[in-house]
């Protein structure tokens, strides 16, 4: 039997409570690694741990929201704890999708409804970041983003606007922290079968979106799992600071 591709390797998972997340956590656990995983919900995350050790992982539940002052002190504070230093940090944090949001055009959305998305989806993680990156020397730096922050989209602006920092922080983190080998990478995801997404469509919306991909699905959360793994592991070893877009080839055909 191989060994794992993350054997030995400590993580942590921001937003671990989503379908996503729950699948990168029961894969990485399954390839040999110690996860401390946080989110808001603290039954779902005990659930997940739970399930991680009995895949033979060291899993932790922090109960987190990371919008909240000092939550990141807190972070690093479970950290230094559990592993003391930091091999991967992943972050599917993201503001949900409010339809009266998303089908406002930027002349519409309110400065307000703009600043709630940005705290969540960028300033958020970038707190996260900042706090973990000293524990992080030789670590692998993994954040979401979305294909409509890359070819941008007829609806959803104030969430493109959010995305797209994502990776210019991503991008500022592989320049500035080249001295501590720390690799970066935004996953642009297109359009994933979540609940948080997919069960607020219409039945002919999904369908339409379905058809955008030359694949003609929507992905699932399994497939981003596995996106996931291979940045963190050694399998991408001299990629970095790169947008990994995750949507069929929906973007390819622009």
């Amino acid at each position: 039997m191989r060994p794992g591709l993350l054997e030995g390797k400590s993580c942590v998972i921001l937003g671990a409570t989503g379908e996503v997340g729950r699948e990168t956590a029961l894969l990485f656990a399954s390839e040999g690694a110690s996860l401390l995983l946080s989110g808001r919900r603290a039954g779902v995350l005990s659930g997940l741990a739970e399930e991680c050790r009995r895949r033979g992982a060291r899993a932790e539940a922090l109960q987190l929201d990371l919008s909240e002052p000092g939550a990141e002190s807190v972070l690093a504070g479970a950290v230094t704890r559990a592993f003391g230093r930091l091999d991967v940090l992943i972050s599917y944090v993201g503001y949900p999708l409010e339809p009266e949001i998303w089908y406002r055009g930027i002349g519409e959305v309110r400065a307000d409804e703009l600043v709630k998305i940005l705290n969540v989806d960028l300033l958020s993680t970038f707190r996260a970041v900042r706090a973990l990156l000293p524990f992080m020397e030789g670590g692998v730096l993994i954040l979401t983003s979305s294909t409509p922050a890359l070819s941008w989209y007829r609806y959803g602006s104030a969430y493109s606007i959010a995305k797209l920092a994502v990776v210019g922080l991503v991008r500022a983190v592989a320049a500035e922290y080249r001295r501590y080998k720390v690799r970066a990478y935004a996953l642009a995801l297109g359009n994933i079968k979540t609940s948080a997404t997919y069960d607020v469509l219409r039945e002919d919306e999904r369908e339409a979106l379905a058809e955008e991909s030359p694949m003609g699905r929507w992905g699932e959360p399994s497939e981003v799992a596995k996106v996931a793994l291979a940045l963190a592991s050694d399998l991408f070893s001299f990629v970095n600071g790169q947008v990994i877009v995750v949507d069929g080839g929906t973007l390819m055909l622009g």
